[in-house]
């Protein structure tokens, strides 16, 4: 069965106001920051493992989240 058409046009998204954006950019700046410090403090998951938990989450044996190796 086919879905449902959309009952109207979607509406325009509003602008982002001037105080919003700064609020959301300095929020960006502190979790770039996090992740910066992670990385440099060695906090990084290989992608090999990712890869293998993610192949595995199709299976009937899914992995668990691969962690840091801190």
């Amino acid at each position: 069965m086919p879905a449902p058409a959309p009952a109207g046009p979607t509406p325009a998204p509003r602008p982002e106001q001037p105080a919003a954006r700064q609020r959301r950019l300095a929020a960006e700046a502190t979790l770039l920051a996090v992740a910066r410090a992670d990385i440099a403090a060695g906090r990084t998951v290989p992608a090999e493992a990712v890869d293998a938990w993610i192949d595995s989450l199709a299976t009937d044996h899914p992995l668990p989240p691969p962690h840091p190796g801190i």
